[in-house]
């Protein structure tokens, strides 16, 4: 999974284009803030607008401690320290993502509740009983061995702790390739929902909640395309700007392949008993 994985997201010079497209001048006398970098920092299916949604639902304390599995280059992490004043620690196996993370992060004054990990999330470093809860986005698809992924994510939780897991499992016949998460079949590791929550099962979890996210996807896409804005989108952007622009075609094939039925995205909020 490493190589295949860092090969596709690798990516050089991030920081500086995302404060290119803002734009921000660090000599202005304006601080930047998270708000500044949302319409380009959040790299997962519906963006800004799923960040919120699973912030809410999660709801974190100040005082709570907050796991994000394959944190990018931090725009979750950055929402959910601004808006609810948690620590997060958000591990990556992709050192750009993880060297921007930081970066952005240090930029917008919040290093003191930030900490990013460049590490393989199929051995989580983190001690037993670390965190109080945990998030992840539309990471599975790129995991070879995801049971292991979620006993270590089970590891570190503390007991009662919630984990809010969304991904892309299968449909009915063969999705549209190149996808956001892999450009061939061989790199894609999509199951169907049924197998997903057997191995949260499998690792111990408690399910509270399987939700089908698919319709989400397909009305925030049609709303862009009647507003005119389905080529210049906050994600499209976002993928061109870090990504590259391949990534504007890989975005168009999984909304059809959502829309065709061959993908359903799922959302899972589980826990680890008490």
């Amino acid at each position: 999974m490493t190589g295949s994985v860092q090969q596709h997201y690798g990516a050089a010079d991030i920081t500086a284009k995302i404060l290119a497209a803002i734009p921000w001048n660090p000599d202005g006398g304006t601080p930047l803030t998270a708000q500044d970098l949302y319409p380009f920092d959040q790299l997962h299916g519906r963006e800004l607008f799923a960040t919120q949604e699973h912030g809410t639902r999660l709801n974190p304390s100040s005082e709570d401690h907050i796991l994000d599995v394959g944190c990018g280059i931090g725009g979750p992490a950055r929402y959910m320290a601004a808006t609810f004043d948690c620590r997060v620690t958000g591990m990556d196996i992709t050192p750009p993502f993880i060297d921007a993370a930081r970066e952005l992060s240090r930029l917008c004054g919040l290093t003191d509740k930030l900490t990013f990990v460049e590490a393989d999330v199929t051995k989580l470093p983190a001690l037993a009983k670390t965190f109080d809860h945990a998030y992840s986005f539309y990471v599975g698809m790129n995991l070879t061995n995801k049971l292991s992924v979620l006993r270590h994510v089970f590891r570190v939780l503390k007991p009662g702790g919630r984990l809010l897991w969304t991904e892309v499992t299968c449909g009915v016949g063969a999705p549209i390739y190149p996808l956001p998460w892999s450009e061939i079949p061989s790199h894609s590791h999509v199951q169907t929902c049924d197998t997903l929550v057997a191995m949260f099962e499998t690792a111990g979890f408690q399910i509270d909640a399987v939700e089908d996210e698919t319709f989400a996807h397909l009305e925030l896409a049609q709303k862009m395309k009647a507003s005119g804005r389905i080529a210049t989108s906050d994600q499209q952007q976002a993928n061109q700007v870090v990504l590259g622009p391949s990534f504007v075609t890989r975005r168009i094939n999984y909304i059809e392949s959502l829309r065709a039925g061959h993908l359903v995205s799922m959302l899972l909020d589980v826990c680890k008993p008490s």
